[in-house]
């Protein structure tokens, strides 16, 4: 009976997708611990999320970010810069693509060195819990790298678009040759690993669920992967799963409770564990905390206006717009300090407590497959659900209908594209769920995702009035490879 398994906490080979050669690479590290039980492999696996956020990249990116120029506190940052102008990264610092690369690529060798755990005990059955964590938290940064750094799924193109390096092995050489696998490829290893990640989950297993994957992120998850592969039926079945009988319950009260917060109150309600629309939080290096707020490139005064002053329906909105015209924002996240060496050390860096699933964005999920089964009345229910809990003037007896819907586009030619067909009658219940998931994810960086989905435009104004278009099929939707990796033989996305 093998009795004892170590690991290595560091990339080992992997890392030579993402770093230059150096000393530290000439070597094997040999930085080990003893995994002897399930509870130890669950220690492991607080390793295996992504320890970055994609915010500050994805969502300067967006049309949720203008040009400041200037102001009271506005920090001019190249990574900020950088993404605004949509250019391909040359740093590696905080809230980069390939500082988001590496972190990803890390979280993936601490499952895959979970599950190689696993796979060698002498009692498998035990292990069940922490081997779907392993695989569900595998997928999970899988599928962000290849929404970042590949083309978005297409069935008609996926068996030959690039996608990233699928890796599913422990690394146990310094040096190892790596090539991107296709989209569907990358696809095919999720969805297996999703589907029998969700069947061997059990929350009782955490002792804070909220940082893991629990029954209900994990069919979160499955909602969104599915939606991006468009098969509407099990988009539905997961989101049922997470949503239950009664959605608005679960959903944040921006008309209750978050009416009644402090800015700093709200900031911090809006990442705790005990909140209930959130359903996964993950521990991640960054400064979009500030940033969001400070940074040149973020919400402006006219976008703010577009999208909080001026709704596009009839009820006033319960969203909490704060701080002064070059500082307006949406208070989200607060900034914590993680000290190196003690409480009382002065070394650390700057960390922040990120959502990646939450409830609202399942509703919103289920609410587009709805619509394109063309089951209208149950969207219509999700939506005015939705709204419950967002409008300060919300009237049960006067719910959301398709005919106010239909009058908020009547004027608006914009069609939505995507991989597969969108009837016109479909098209401002779309239009009318992605305006209102810009706006509830604002500040998140959500919206990339959807503008890439459906090939929007994104128009990006600069202070001197000058306007800058990423076309809806802008080779630089995708995101270049980082230029380590490049140098270490990864084949470089178009430009």
């Amino acid at each position: 009976m093998k009795k004892f398994k170590t690991y290595v906490w560091s990339l080992i080979a992997i890392s030579g997708l993402f770093f230059s050669c150096s000393d530290y690479l000439e070597t094997v590290p040999d930085n080990r611990a003893t995994l002897d039980s399930p509870e130890k492999v669950s220690e492991l696996l607080v390793s295996a999320y992504p320890d970055a956020t994609h915010m500050n990249f994805t969502e300067t990116m967006t049309d949720n970010a203008g040009d400041k120029e200037k102001g009271d506190y506005i920090q001019d940052r190249l990574e900020n810069s950088e993404a605004f102008f949509w250019k391909d990264h040359t740093t590696v610092e905080h809230g980069t693509p390939t500082f988001y690369w590496n972190a990803c690529y890390k979280a993936i060798a601490h499952a895959n060195e979970a599950l190689k755990v696993i796979e060698e005990v002498d009692d498998p059955a035990n292990y069940s819990a922490q081997k779907g964590e392993a695989l569900l938290a595998r997928a999970y940064s899988h599928f962000m790298l290849v929404n970042l750094f590949a083309k978005h799924y297409d069935p008609a193109t996926a068996s030959s678009d690039l996608g990233v390096p699928l890796v599913t092995e422990p690394e146990t050489t310094v040096f190892k040759t790596y090539k991107r696998a296709t989209v569907e490829e990358i696809y095919t290893s999720l969805e297996q690993d999703i589907v029998e990640g969700i069947k061997l989950i059990k929350d009782d297993v955490y002792s804070v669920p909220k940082y893991h994957f629990t029954k209900a992120a994990a069919h979160a998850f499955a909602s969104r992967f599915y939606l991006y592969k468009g098969e509407w039926d099990k988009v539905i079945e997961h989101a049922n799963f997470v949503l239950g009988a009664n959605p608005a319950s679960k959903l944040r009260d921006w008309n209750g409770v978050y009416q009644s917060y402090t800015v700093n109150e709200m900031g911090a309600a809006y990442t705790k564990a005990d909140e209930p629309a959130n359903l996964l939080l993950s521990s991640t290096h960054s400064l979009w905390a500030r940033g969001y707020i400070v940074y040149r490139y973020a919400l402006v005064n006219d976008i703010k206006e577009e999208l909080f002053d001026s709704p596009i329906n009839a009820f006033s909105l319960g969203y909490r717009v704060v701080g002064s015209e070059t500082l307006f924002h949406i208070h989200k996240y607060e900034e914590y300090f993680k000290r190196v060496g003690g409480a009382n050390a002065n070394v650390g860096y700057p960390m922040l407590m990120a959502p990646l699933f939450v409830m609202e964005e399942v509703l919103f999920n289920r609410a587009e497959a709805q619509v394109m089964k063309g089951d209208y009345a149950s969207a219509l229910l999700d939506l005015d659900a939705f709204y419950s809990k967002r409008s300060t003037n919300y009237d049960p007896s006067n719910p959301i209908d398709e005919e106010e819907i239909r009058s908020i586009y009547e004027d608006d030619t914009t069609q939505l594209t995507a991989h597969y067909p969108i009837a016109e009658e479909k098209m401002d219940y779309l239009k009318f769920i992605l305006d209102w998931r810009r706006r509830d994810f604002i500040h998140s960086g959500m919206r990339w995702f959807d503008i890439r989905r459906f090939h929007m435009p994104v128009v990006h104004k600069t202070f001197n009035g000058n306007e800058l278009v990423l076309q809806g099929n802008d080779a630089r939707k995708v995101l270049q490879i980082p230029s380590s990796a490049i140098a270490a033989g990864i084949t470089p996305n178009p430009r």
